[in-house]
C-alpha cells in the first residue's frame, strides 16, 4: 500500500487527533499512530531531546518493541537518530543491513530487524524537540522524498504539539508547587512556639502531599524547651536506635542530592515493611544547616497509593529548607529576644523569584525591546512577562501586585503564571483577564489583589488590542503626529471580585513607541516627598524618542534616580519597553 496522500481533509483530521489530546503520553501516542498509518510502515518512534544530558531518549514507540525500547538513549551523532539531532537534516536508509551508520545496539538490545527507516528532526519555534522515525515499511518498498515531506509535515506539528504541551504541563506543575508552598508558608507565619510549630508541620505537610506517615526530627539542636522530634501515623518504632540506623547509615551518599526514595521491594524496604512502617514507598529528605546534617524529614505512603512523582520530591524538597529555616529562627527566637522578625519564608521566596522573570530578547520580528524590573525590598511584587503566539504576534504584560514582601513575591508567582496560562489559550485580551481573574478568586485566598495592562501585539495588521485589570494608565507615542497618548480601560484589580473587562484595538505605525510601566516609575518620591509624576516621564520619553528602547531606559531610570536622591524607596518599579516597526 503506498502512503497516503495528504488530503485536506486527512490534514484536518490529523491536526484536530493531535490538538485534542490533553495529557504528553497521548499525545505522543497519538503522533506515532498518526506516522504508521499516513505512511503505511511496521512502526515508529518518537525520541525526546533531553538537552541536559545531550542525548535522545526513546520516549514513545508504536508497533515496534516497546517495552525493550522504552527510554533507551541515544547519544549525539550516533545512529540515525544521532545524526539527524546533529545536522538537524532528514535521512533515509533504504538498506539498513548494509548501512554504518546504523547503530545496531538498538536493534540488538530489543531483538528487532531494521530493514529500512526515514528519520527528520522535531523543531519549534527553533528549539530541537526531538526526532521523528518511520521503520519497515509494510509494502517492502523503498522510502522516497515524497516520504521525508509527509514525515517532515508530521514531525513540525508534533513538535510543536508537544512544545505546548510540555509548556501547560511546565506550568500546571509550579502553578501547584506554588500553591502549596503557599498554604504551608501561611500556616507556619504566625506560628509562636516550638511545640505549635512541629504539631502544625507535620500536620500540613500529611494534608498537602496527601501522605498517610511523616516524621519530622531535629538532631543538632540545644534543649531549652523545643522538642526534637514529632510524628504522625508512625509507630514508636520509628524512633529506635536500629531503625535509625538502618534508615541514615548510608545518608552520607544521598544527603548533598537532597533525598533518598526506599521502595517495599528494595533490600532496606523489605526489613521497613516487615517492621510496619511502611507499605508502598518511603522519602527520605535531609534537613541541612550550612551542608551540616540537622534533621531529618521521612514520608511514607501517599493515601493514592502511587509513587512519589518528580512534582512531590520538588515540593519536599523545597519544605525540607522552609522547615529547616523556620526550625533555626524559632530556636534562636528562644535564645534570643532581638530576632523575633525573623522572616521564615524569605529564602524560599527569594529563590522562587530569582528566576521567575523571563529573559525578553531585544529583538522579536519587527519589534525592538527593553525591561527593567528593581523591588523596593529583597523581594517584590512586580512582574512582566510576553508570550508568544507565533511569528507575527505577541502579548506583552506589565503587572503589580498589592502589598510588598514574601506575600507579594508568592502571590505575584502565581498570577504570573496564571496569566501566562489563560493568554496563551485565548485570542482576546478581556477574556484572558477575566479567566485570570476567576482563577485567582477561586483558588489563592490570598486576601491580595494585581493590577495589570495586557497588550496583544499584531505585526501583520499593526494592531495593539489590550485590556486593563486595574492598571495605570500606559503610554503609546505616535510618531506622525509626534504625540503621547494613554492606554487605558474598564475593569478592576484581579483577585477582587467577579469583574468585566474592557477590550480595545488601536492601530500603529512604524517608528511608534509602547512605554508600559508601574506606578513605582511615576510614584517615585524624593526626601520632599514629592512624586516623580506623569509629566516628566513623558518629557523624558520624548526627549529620547529617537533613540533605541535600551536608552530610553536608561534616561528614566536615571531621571527618577537624580529626582529621588537619598530618598529610600517606597515601591517596586518595573518598564517595558516596546518599539513597533
Amino acid at each position: 500500500m503506498p502512503t497516503k496522500l495528504l488530503t485536506l481533509s486527512l490534514i484536518s483530521d490529523i491536526t484536530s487527533r493531535i490538538n485534542s489530546q490533553e495529557d504528553l503520553n497521548t499525545l505522543l501516542s497519538e503522533i506515532m499512530g498518526i506516522t504508521r498509518d499516513v505512511l503505511h510502515t511496521e512502526g515508529s518512534s518518537l525520541l525526546l531531546y533531553d538537552k541536559e544530558n545531550d542525548q535522545l531518549v526513546f520516549n514513545t514507540t508504536s508497533g515496534l518493541k516497546e517495552e525493550s525500547l522504552a527510554h533507551l538513549t541515544v547519544p549525539r551523532g550516533k545512529g540515525i537518530a544521532g545524526m539527524v539531532l546533529e545536522t538537524l537534516q532528514p535521512e533515509i536508509v533504504n538498506d539498513a543491513a548494509n548501512d554504518p551508520r546504523i547503530f545496531k545496539a538498538i536493534d540488538q538490545k530489543v531483538g528487532y530487524v531494521t530493514r529500512n527507516l526515514i528519520c527528520v528532526p522535531m523543531i519549534a519555534q527553533g528549539e530541537v524537540q526531538g526526532v521523528l522515525e518511520a521503520v519497515n515499511s509494510l509494502d517492502n518498498r523503498d522510502f522516497t522524498q515524497t516520504d521525508i515531506k509527509i514525515l517532515r509535515y508530521l514531525s513540525n506539528l508534533a513538535a510543536i504539539a508537544v512544545k505546548n504541551r510540555l509548556l501547560i504541563d511546565n506550568l500546571n506543575l509550579r502553578a501547584n508547587e506554588l500553591n502549596c508552598l503557599f498554604q504551608i508558608s501561611q500556616a507556619l507565619a504566625n506560628i509562636q512556639s516550638s511545640d505549635e510549630f512541629m504539631d502544625l508541620a507535620v500536620k500540613t505537610i500529611s494534608e498537602v502531599l496527601q501522605v498517610d506517615r511523616v516524621c519530622l526530627n531535629f538532631e543538632k539542636i540545644e534543649k531549652r524547651g523545643l522538642p526534637r522530634s514529632k510524628s504522625k501515623g508512625f509507630s514508636d518504632q520509628i524512633q529506635d536506635e536500629d531503625v535509625v540506623g538502618l534508615l541514615f547509615n548510608d545518608k552520607s551518599d544521598w544527603m548533598f542530592k537532597g533525598f533518598k526514595v526506599i521502595t517495599a521491594n528494595s533490600p532496606q524496604g523489605m526489613q521497613l515493611t516487615h517492621r510496619g512502617l511502611f507499605q508502598h514507598s518511603m522519602i527520605l529528605l535531609p534537613i541541612l544547616k550550612n551542608k551540616e546534617w540537622l534533621g531529618s524529614l521521612v514520608v511514607s505512603d501517599k493515601t493514592s497509593r502511587t509513587r512519589f512523582d518528580e512534582m512531590d520530591i520538588r515540593i519536599l524538597r523545597t519544605l525540607t529548607n522552609q522547615v529547616g529555616e523556620a526550625y533555626t529562627a524559632l530556636q534562636v527566637k528562644i535564645q534570643s529576644e532581638r530576632l523575633k522578625n525573623i522572616d521564615r519564608d524569605m529564602q524560599v521566596a527569594a529563590m522562587i523569584q530569582k528566576h521567575s522573570l523571563p529573559i525578553i530578547p531585544k529583538q522579536y520580528s519587527l519589534l525592538e525591546f527593553d525591561t527593567y524590573y528593581q523591588a523596593s525590598r529583597e523581594i517584590g511584587g512586580d512582574f512582566y512577562d510576553m508570550v508568544v503566539h507565533g511569528k507575527e504576534e505577541v502579548s506583552v504584560i506589565i503587572a503589580d501586585v498589592s502589598g510588598k514582601g514574601t506575600p507579594a513575591a508568592l502571590f505575584m508567582e502565581f498570577s504570573k503564571t496564571v496569566l501566562q496560562q489563560e493568554v496563551s489559550k485565548t485570542t482576546s485580551t478581556s477574556e484572558a483577564l477575566f479567566n485570570a481573574n476567576e482563577v485567582l478568586q477561586d483558588k489563592s485566598g490570598f486576601l491580595m489583589f494585581v493590577t495589570a495592562m495586557l497588550v496583544r501585539i499584531n505585526m501583520t495588521k499593526k494592531e495593539l488590542t489590550y485590556s486593563s485589570a486595574g492598571h495605570n494608565l500606559q503610554i503609546i507615542y505616535r510618531k506622525k503626529h509626534h504625540k503621547i497618548q494613554h492606554l487605558s480601560g474598564k475593569g478592576q484589580p484581579m483577585g477582587i471580585s467577579k469583574c468585566e473587562f474592557s477590550e480595545h484595538t488601536v492601530s500603529y505605525m512604524p517608528g511608534d513607541l509602547l512605554v508600559l510601566y508601574t506606578d513605582g516609575v511615576t510614584e517615585a518620591m524624593n526626601m520632599k516627598e514629592e512624586l516623580f509624576s506623569e509629566e516628566r516621564l513623558e518629557s523624558v520619553i520624548l526627549s529620547h524618542i529617537n533613540d533605541p528602547p535600551e536608552v530610553i531606559r536608561q534616561a528614566i531610570l536615571q531621571k527618577v534616580s537624580e529626582f529621588v536622591g537619598e530618598a529610600e524607596p517606597h515601591d517596586d518599579l518595573s518598564l517595558f519597553i516596546i518599539r513597533l516597526n
